[in-house]
């Protein structure tokens, strides 16, 4: 026979069941307060997700149509490929008897702007792309409509379309045509190189994935014109098969290739892309992660408070029998279905947010690394998947710790009020000592991981983490010598900052999490200024010209014409020039960008060197060169060292003279004299030149002087030093708003953390406020107090978050960012990077005291006394 405690388990249950979803109903504002910040977590981390994995997904559909079904790209240097070579590979890879089955197609690309959008043109043979295409699994080509009929190939269509007698005729997709207001056979301008084209468009593509919204097909000959490519292809694609027969293709194509040219796996080479961006993507996770981990605090409080506010029940029930798995098991459910609740929520939310995001991630990458056009947002099932077990994770990590506690509790002391406070008084103590571990935890990941980015992420989520430990002793040893203070000036304002040391139960986790999500403003305030000092510096060392003038275009397509420079260097004014030739070359490490660089005396960039206190130009004249220190940190050069460029004479080794600063985004710069430039790969072409002017002579009007002498021969970007550095900080400005808006997505969950928190204490105190009021404090002094009050603690946790703020924008310039990008930036302190976050704290702070002050003053005394 059962026993009676048996039979009176079931009883138990259901009451503790009953008096937990009681409880949270009888709590809305608390309990919408914590779903909403655990939301806000998971959205951030949702629509960081959307962003990101659209953009990537956006320029691999992008890549894919421009790839088609290659395998292999032949590529060359600054000079690009010799159309002879085409025929002439043809012939010795397809025209032999036995020759394994492969396919090759002759490829131009490079930028041109049509109306207000920058597009990728790609000049193809119909022909040659729809052999290498048609491999029995992948498509003939692009589906052109309407004309296509089903089972045309790409080569049909194109005929069919007059692809080779109309000049100008080019196919867009028809997203992009819609947004140019481009129909079927209307006619337009684009821009490239500096000159303007006739064009018209004599097909649309049917591409529902939206890879081709960013490319502008034409004929190879018609792109070659163009872009000044007469004679010279960008790239050969290549099909080979798999295994050993496709691996005999090519050993032999290497062996008859010409120096300076190379063949690289077509996979490898959007690989490399993507990778560009990988170090800014982890930022934006690491941030998004920031948010997660504020809101994870913000759940410990909600499920602690509710906790508290049940312990009298809970002790009762534990009294009468109940044990420590049902109490335990209780609060878990309760942290279960809010983090299943606030995940779904934040699955909502984040795909929201994600659509606002993604525009800005867009924008970045295309400001950064390369052009991608975001018309359709991905949701990946993984996100979903992470979503979930975030909110879920993140709300039964939360919610152990109080489970624990109270499971643990004796049911008499569980009766009593005063041995809580007493606990959390003692753990404030304890976690003294834990934020020390954590902070000596964040060097020790730092000094043992190397090069690890993520070790530095961990680093500086312990040093976060370890604000939050230590600002619960802050918080009370700061009230405490308040309350003496004030002892001396009112006994009720000594009364008001006791409280505040003698409530931390209620109070330490809001406030902490506000301390770590202020010590995370400050670190990334002072490292966006700081980068932002860096950047300028930087930029006034190396643009000493007055007047700079380039090419439209990008990279090697920048070409100025000998003509145009005549005119240029015949404007009066000018007392001095600099010519650049900026390219993308090859290596055995990927593409790297190189600068030649032909100065005059006392001319171009003052190059700010690692060790270094002049650079060497001499040595640059006789063949050494210049690294770039993300380059150099990359594949760990140093100087004295060699490093090997593909040029048209073969693979050559160069001796590296320096390392010098720069805050390129791409894969590293080398810097190299003009004159061995030209000997190396024999390209006379001039990208840029830098104008130094006499003295007095404003730029504007020489500016207004080389327009006229250069209209109608070649479209140039002619801009002032003081114009060209406010670009490049307006584009520094939009990169780095990302991380603003995510930052304040975190301060915006500790936000609503603290009040709710501070809410639901307000609320608690109600009987003690009343007995106040009934003493004589006036209605406007009460809400004046706990204003104060709530305003103190949010002073508490910017004091607690200014030391580790200070070493978090330490991890941020000297750690995290130098091992993303190889950047070193000088830090660079001020008063308004301090300030923005006491504005934050006491803003917070004082907003959560809002409703209760409010409520203080109009609450009818008697009935808040008989509360108790």
């Amino acid at each position: 026979m059962p026993g009676a405690g048996e039979s009176a388990r079931p009883a138990r249950s259901r009451l503790l069941w009953a008096a937990s979803v009681r409880h949270l109903l009888h709590h809305p504002a608390q309990l919408t307060l914590a779903l909403l910040g655990l939301s806000l977590g998971v959205a951030t981390i949702t629509a960081v997700d959307i962003a990101t994995a659209s953009s990537r997904r956006a320029f691999e559909l992008s890549m894919a149509a421009i790839q088609g079904a290659a395998t292999h790209q032949i590529v060359g240097g600054p000079r690009a490929i010799d159309e002879r070579l085409y025929p002439q590979l043809r012939r010795q890879l397809l025209g032999q008897p036995g020759a394994p089955q492969a396919a090759l197609a002759p490829i131009i690309e490079g930028y041109v702007t049509a109306g207000d959008r920058t597009l990728e043109l790609i000049g193809l043979d119909p022909f040659a792309s729809a052999e290498l295409n048609t491999d029995g699994t992948h498509r003939a080509g692009p589906q052109l409509a309407p004309q296509q009929q089903p089972g045309d190939d790409l080569a049909a269509t194109a005929a069919s379309l007059g692809w080779f007698t109309q000049p100008g005729a080019v196919a867009l997709s028809e997203r992009t045509a819609r947004q140019l207001g481009l129909a079927t056979g209307a006619s337009f301008t684009v821009q490239a190189g500096g000159a303007r084209h006739p064009a018209t468009l004599i097909g649309e593509i049917h591409d529902p994935d939206g890879g081709y919204d960013t490319l502008i097909l034409t004929d190879i000959a018609q792109a070659q014109e163009w872009l000044g490519m007469t004679g010279r292809l960008s790239r050969i694609d290549l099909r080979v098969p798999t295994g050993a027969p496709g691996e005999q293709v090519l050993a032999r194509l290497r062996q008859q290739l010409p120096a300076g040219l190379q063949v690289d796996d077509a996979a490898g080479s959007t690989q490399e892309s993507l990778d560009m961006t990988g170090a800014f993507t982890t930022n934006l996770k690491a941030m998004s992660l920031l948010a997660l981990l504020v809101s994870a605090l913000l759940i410990y409080g909600a499920i602690s408070f509710a906790v508290v506010q049940r312990r009298r029940l809970i002790g009762i029930l534990r009294a009468l029998g109940a044990t420590r798995a049902e109490v335990l098991t209780i609060v878990l459910a309760e942290a279960a279905v809010l983090g299943l609740i606030g995940a779904a929520l934040g699955l909502a939310l984040g795909a929201a947010l994600g659509q606002g995001l993604v525009k800005l991630v867009s924008q970045t990458i295309n400001d950064l690394y390369f052009v991608v056009e975001v018309n359709q947002t991905t949701l990946p099932v993984s996100s979903i998947v992470k979503a979930l077990a975030a909110g879920l994770g993140t709300a039964l990590a939360a919610g152990l710790l109080p489970a624990l506690e109270v499971a643990a509790s004796t049911p008499q002391l569980g009766l009593r009020r005063s041995s809580l406070e007493s606990r959390a008084v003692h753990l404030s103590r304890r976690l003294l000592g834990v934020s020390a571990l954590l902070a000596a935890g964040a060097g020790i990941s730092i000094a043992a991981s190397g090069r690890s980015l993520m070790a530095g992420f961990l680093a500086l989520f312990l040093l976060l983490l370890s604000v939050a430990a230590v600002t619960p002793a802050v918080l009370r040893g700061l009230a405490l010598a308040a309350a003496r203070l004030a002892a001396r000036v009112s006994p009720v304002v000594r009364l008001a900052f006791a409280g505040v040391a003698a409530s931390l139960s209620r109070t330490a986790v809001a406030v902490a999490a506000l301390g770590m999500a202020v010590a995370a403003m400050i670190g990334v305030s002072i490292m966006v200024a700081s980068f932002r000092e860096s950047l300028w510096d930087w930029l006034g060392r190396t643009m000493r010209s007055d007047i700079y003038i380039t090419a439209p275009g990008l990279s090697s397509e920048r070409s100025l014409q000998p003509a145009v420079i005549s005119a240029v260097l015949a404007t009066p004014g000018i007392v001095s020039h600099t010519e650049t030739r900026s390219v993308e070359v090859q290596s055995p490490a990927g593409p790297l960008d190189v600068n030649a660089l032909q100065r005059q005396a006392g001319g171009g960039p003052e190059l700010k060197l690692a060790g270094e206190s002049t650079p060497p130009w001499d040595e640059l004249e006789h063949g050494a060169v210049v690294v770039s220190e993300p380059l150099a940190w990359r594949l760990k050069l140093s100087k004295g060292d060699t490093l090997t460029l593909s040029t048209a004479l073969g693979p050559t080794r160069l001796r590296i003279a320096g390392i010098y600063r720069d805050y390129g985004t791409g894969p590293g710069s080398v810097l190299m004299s003009l004159g061995e430039y030209r000997r190396l790969w024999r390209d006379d072409s001039i990208t840029g030149i830098g104008l130094s002017l006499s003295p007095g002579v404003r730029p504007a009007q020489v500016i207004a002087a080389l327009r006229a002498a250069t209209r109608g021969r070649q479209a140039l970007l002619i801009r002032s030093n003081a114009d060209l550095r406010a670009r490049s900080m307006s584009i520094f400005d939009r990169t780095f708003t990302i991380t603003r808006v995510l930052n304040w997505l975190a301060a915006g969950v500790a936000a609503v953390g603290l009040v709710s928190s501070l809410l639901a204490w307000e609320l608690e105190r109600s009987h003690e406020l009343a007995v106040l009021r009934a003493l004589g404090l006036t209605p406007a002094r009460a809400a004046v107090l706990i204003e104060a009050q709530t305003g103190f603690m949010g002073l508490a946790a910017l004091i607690a978050a200014i030391p580790a703020g200070l070493l978090t924008a330490v991890v941020l310039t000297d750690v995290i960012n130098r091992r993303a990008f190889g950047w070193h930036i000088d830090l660079h302190l001020s008063v308004a990077q301090l300030s923005n976050a006491l504005l934050l704290s006491l803003t917070a702070a004082l907003a959560a005291g809002l409703y209760p002050a409010w409520r203080t003053a109009r609450a009818p005394i008697a009935g808040d006394i008989r509360e108790e």
